[in-house]
């Protein structure tokens, strides 16, 4: 793919993700797509060559997948790991249009095998290498904590406490869950 096929692709998956954070996935007409890119509506099935597909692609970007891998990739290990992933976690969810994708994304697993299987691989797979980097096992006792982690950042994503704000939150998601 050439750079300006490349940029033009990343151009509707951006209008996508606008579009989609907005209307839903289902709801969503590709027409609406294309206008926000600029493109035609043929130019969007060019190189998507169904809205599923389209679809797709933005439920994979909404997941949390990207901050996980990037952590461990950096080498991070015990409350270091924890730290970075919360603290990537709250500002990519901050984003009204992440956080609007993801609660679309989450809700569309119902009708999407392949996001039913990356929330699963999140899930399931992540939390095992997690436990195993930030309390040195894989046990039920350390996958639970780290879901536990991740459902409470989740929680917050999705209903922001009043009183406490994202650094304070996250200071206390880390003291109970570190394993220090």
């Amino acid at each position: 793919m050439r750079k300006s096929d490349a940029e033009v692709k990343e151009r509707i998956v951006k209008a996508a993700m606008k579009v989609f954070s907005v209307h839903g996935y289902f709801r969503a007409p590709v027409n609406l797509i294309a206008m926000e890119a600029g493109v035609s509506k043929g130019l969007v099935f060019w190189y998507f060559r169904s809205k599923d597909e389209l679809i797709l692609e933005v439920a994979a970007r909404s997941l949390p997948k990207d901050i996980i891998d990037k952590c461990l990739t950096e080498g991070r290990e015990g409350r270091d790991l924890l730290y970075c992933i919360g603290e990537s976690y709250l500002d990519k969810y901050s984003d009204p249009v992440m956080k609007n994708l993801l609660i679309h994304t989450m809700a569309s697993e119902t009708v999407y095998q392949e996001v039913r299987n990356r929330i699963g691989e999140i899930c399931n797979m992540y939390t095992r290498e997690l436990a195993r980097k930030v309390y040195g096992s894989d046990s039920a006792r350390n996958r639970v904590a780290i879901r536990t982690f991740l459902g409470s950042l989740m929680c917050y994503t999705l209903r922001e406490p009043r009183d406490v704000d994202k650094d304070e939150y996250l200071k206390h998601l880390l003291e109970l869950v570190s394993p220090d």
